[in-house]
């Protein structure tokens, strides 16, 4: 490694130019030699010389852009490359996860010592959040009734949407209904009756790890000290090596980006469905932006006293993460890390705030939702009154509390709110080409959330402690 960063900057540049344009060469002929080689071009430029992380998470959306849109590189071989990112970092990044959550929460309670104190800055958080997905949902539907996407889709448009993606579709409803709950089911599944079968699936209940959490945290200030001190500093060494381990973690996300953007755009389909689809997407990445911007940058300026531009670029790391995964619950490590490290929050506060943020939090996807279900109502020719709209609003807030912060589960949600409102669920189908792209927007906001309102409520504690 020391020897690759002593190389001549120009001489290294040169290295990685040559291995990436013998890669596409090789690539139809040989696949795995075209892999090695391409990651070697990577592996030039990231380790030869001393980037931040985030210029190197730039460079690998940018690469992979390139790599994914171009006809240089078989899309069909492309997406071969996709384990790299979803399999090998998520995985590496995730399985951390469940101790980091369960250690830091326990540790936060204890070091509360006030059940007051936890009291309050969960009745804050939660409220919190709450409102910050009512407002954001607010602002998509706002957008998308001035924009009025979906009118004059033509029907040709419409035939091919139902032959390309009707089976997908259908997929995704039937995963609707199979992860259908009632509001009160919802609060049930949140007290585990086995905490290891209910956190050891493919897609651990976090709600129920945070009440195991919460509850052993009190379990522990009910004891002795002498007792309870050796299992809390047991538990605080569990919390520091997760961390490392993320921080390993993340020396490969830069390949695992990569992968994920190139694979991703490579399956993207049919380029005239995509362009059809413009105007919907302007709608939900234009309400993105302001509410990402705009009200974050209201809450901190106003409520945290902080300069958001100072804080947003503190941020700028874990926001293209969480693009990059779209996952929330991916990125929920170095979420936390930076929250900690780099934003000035509270162990205490940071590890109950956006662990329950990741579970609770979906403003982006909100919007999304809302925004879907107007741009659906117009392509079928249903009048979505403020009545309707209203009921979008509080369904996409009840639907998002308790769903796991995992890749596709907008879209999951979105049929529950179309049955709610009398629009044909199988109108997904419209959405599906763009979601992945979508999903990837969605998850940055809901993360940027998640930092933002670990701030306030860090500031709140702040001005209580005085």
């Amino acid at each position: 490694m020391k020897k690759l960063r002593a190389l001549n900057p120009a001489l290294k540049i040169a290295i990685a130019v040559a291995l990436f344009i013998f890669s596409s060469l090789v690539f139809p002929y040989q696949s795995h030699a075209g892999f090695i080689t391409l990651f070697l071009s990577l592996f030039v430029i990231f380790e030869g010389f001393d980037l931040e992380l985030f210029y190197k998470i730039l460079i690998a959306l940018i690469v992979g852009l390139f790599v994914g849109f171009s006809s240089v590189f078989d899309p069909a071989m492309i997406a071969e490359i996709r384990p790299v990112g979803s399999n090998i970092f998520m995985n590496f990044l995730t399985m951390a996860l469940v101790p980091l959550v369960f250690a830091s929460i326990l540790t936060g309670v204890t070091s509360l010592a006030d059940i007051n104190k936890l009291n309050r800055i969960g009745l804050k958080t939660i409220g919190y959040y709450i409102g910050t997905t009512a407002v954001a949902i607010a602002i998509g539907l706002s957008i998308a009734n001035v924009m009025q996407p979906g009118q004059g889709l033509s029907e040709d448009i419409k035939a091919e949407f139902k032959q390309n993606y009707s089976t997908e579709a259908t997929g995704k409803i039937k995963s609707a209904e199979d992860n259908k709950a009632t509001l009160f089911q919802t609060v049930q599944k949140i007290v585990p009756k086995n905490i290891i079968s209910t956190v050891s699936g493919p897609k651990p209940d976090m709600l129920a790890l945070i009440f195991f959490a919460v509850v052993s945290g009190l379990a522990l200030l009910k004891l002795p000290k002498d007792k309870a001190e050796p299992v809390i500093k047991f538990f605080e060494g569990i919390t520091d090596m997760t961390i490392q381990i993320v921080i390993m973690a993340m020396r490969l996300a830069p390949y695992g980006v990569f992968a994920i953007i190139a694979s991703t755009l490579a399956q993207t389909q049919s380029t005239e469905l995509l362009m059809a689809l413009i105007p919907f997407s302007i709608c939900v990445v234009v309400g993105l932006l302001v509410h990402v911007i705009g009200t974050n940058s209201l809450v901190l300026y106003f409520l945290a006293k902080r300069n958001p531009i100072d804080n947003f670029k503190k941020m700028k790391a874990v926001a293209i993460t969480a693009f990059s995964t779209s996952s929330s619950g991916a990125t929920m490590p170095f979420t936390m890390k930076t929250a900690e490290q780099e934003l000035g929050v509270k162990k205490d506060v940071s590890s109950f705030v956006i662990p329950l943020g990741a579970t609770i939090n979906m403003d982006g996807t909100a919007l999304f939702q809302g925004v879907s279900a107007l741009f659906l109502a117009n392509i079928y020719g249903i009048d979505l009154t403020i009545g309707g709209q209203l009921t979008v609003i509080v369904m996409a807030v009840m639907a998002s509390i308790g769903t796991a912060a995992v890749p596709g589960v907008g879209i999951v949600i979105l049929t529950m709110i179309l049955v709610s409102v009398n629009i044909p669920p199988e109108g997904i189908l419209f959405i599906l080409p763009v979601n992945n792209l979508l999903d990837m927007c969605r998850t940055v906001v809901n993360v940027v959330g998640d930092m933002v309102c670990s701030i306030y409520i860090n500031h709140g504690e702040e001005k209580v402690s005085k």
